[in-house]
């Protein structure tokens, strides 16, 4: 597997070639100290799996550097590695693994690698949201539902797990894509944690009932079957 490390500081570069050495001895593994070289390399013909990509290069923007090699590798697993989380929403817009801060530990880096292994269909199923000087991760086929409650937003998983985001429920509820509807204001639940739908209770499947919006049960009970139909053919 030939992965490559585009970062002007040799330091921080070194810091992950040790910790790939202990992943596995078959990677081959070039440096660049710049994503023009880098980008130049893959046109010239080069590939890579993998690529640990700093954000801030002299003159260059490492997300700019990963939109194009995205396009010229469509496959490649992008880990970035930077000093800050701002921008942290636009490195996963281009599909990115992992978003490492230096300084990265050699688990944290070791980690990353290894995610390089999901699929993209996983790697789309994940809703990154940021909050305050956080990014928060959420795998969508986890989470139960999201609950408004005055200023804040409640996401909470099947296992019962109760993040609470002092944000606009809307904004949150909108990230949440995959298999969602939203059943009466301020609650959004996930269509596979429905039990069944008896007139206008949707029952979950932790024994929590709830009342559709009434203007809004017909669209929803469609919506509904049409999820779980489509479903039901995928399987």
């Amino acid at each position: 597997m030939r992965v490559a490390i585009c970062d002007d500081s040799q330091l921080d570069a070194k810091r992950i070639e040790w910790a790939l050495t202990n992943v596995s001895n078959d990677l081959e593994i070039i440096y660049f100290s710049s994503g023009h070289a880098f980008i130049e390399a893959v046109e010239g013909g080069e590939e890579y799996e993998v690529v640990f990509l700093d954000i801030y290069m002299p003159g260059e923007n490492g997300v700019d550097v990963a939109e194009r090699i995205r396009d010229l590798l469509p496959q490649i697993g992008i880990i970035f590695s930077t000093s800050s989380p701002d921008h942290a929403v636009e490195a996963f817009k281009v599909q990115a693994v992992d978003y490492l801060i230096k300084p990265s530990t050699e688990l944290d880096i070791i980690k990353a690698f290894t995610r390089v292994g999901l699929s993209a269909d996983r790697r789309a199923n994940t809703v990154l949201i940021k909050a305050g000087g956080e990014i928060l991760v959420f795998n969508q086929a986890e989470v139960a539902r999201i609950e408004s409650d005055k200023h804040y937003t409640h996401i909470i998983t099947s296992d019962g797990t109760d993040t609470t985001l002092h944000m606009n429920y809307s904004d949150v509820a909108a990230k949440f894509k995959r298999g969602f509807m939203q059943v009466k204001r301020g609650l959004t639940v996930r269509m596979d944690q429905i039990s069944r739908i008896s007139g206008d209770v949707v029952h979950m499947s932790d024994g929590l009932e709830f009342k559709m919006s009434r203007d809004r049960k017909d669209e929803l009970i469609r919506m509904y079957l049409g999820y779980m139909e489509g479903e039901a053919s995928e399987r």
